[in-house]
């Protein structure tokens, strides 16, 4: 499949603009995750790793009342159009509802940045700038560790970072923070 072939895919089920822009930002931070994770760069590879970050939770309206379904449904509607591997991590990122768990770093990706690019985009609308641009790891840090702060965003999950990758929390948070600034212009902050 390829990247317009996923996005025709994501913007007819997905109508949601601010769903789509969760997207771009999953795909900025799985592209980022790759080249980190990835002692041999493999262009094909990081481009199936941002398929996975682009099309993670396409059918989320659509199974939106029906969480267990959640990306199950996505499999059904694009097939055998999508490597078995990626659909496994699109999958093992709603494990808790679906019993697909996440094995692989590419599953652990998906898995940790799904909840901190939400993280990244509340604490972006909180800044006195509400850009992407003027954010800081510190800043970010400091909302991270209000519990109040976002409720939504699972902090366990986004902290999985440091065993399932081995990456420290700070340096999770800078590697998607960064690529989220990269497409600052496409994601409105």
């Amino acid at each position: 499949m390829t990247r317009d072939e996923a996005e025709q895919i994501l913007k007819s089920l997905v109508k949601n603009d601010n769903l789509i822009k969760h997207h771009l930002a999953c795909e900025a931070a799985m592209k980022a995750l790759y080249k980190r994770l990835t002692p041999k760069f493999v262009q094909q590879e990081q481009d199936d790793w941002a398929l996975v970050g682009l099309l993670h939770d396409a059918d989320y309206e659509l199974s939106k009342n029906h969480p267990e379904k959640h990306t199950l449904i996505l499999e059904e509607k694009i097939g055998n159009r999508l490597n078995p591997s990626l659909m496994r991590a699109i999958k093992s990122h709603n494990w808790k509802y679906n019993g697909i768990t996440p094995k692989t770093r590419l599953d652990w990706s998906i898995y940790c940045c799904d909840e901190l690019t939400g993280l990244i985009i509340a604490t972006a609308l909180i800044h006195p700038t509400r850009s992407l641009e003027a954010l800081t790891v510190d800043f970010i840090m400091k909302r991270f560790n209000e519990p109040t702060f976002a409720k939504g965003a699972n902090r366990a999950q986004i902290m999985m970072c440091e065993k399932e990758l081995t990456i420290p929390l700070t340096e999770f948070i800078e590697i998607v923070l960064k690529a989220m600034q990269g497409i600052s212009t496409e994601l409105g902050l």
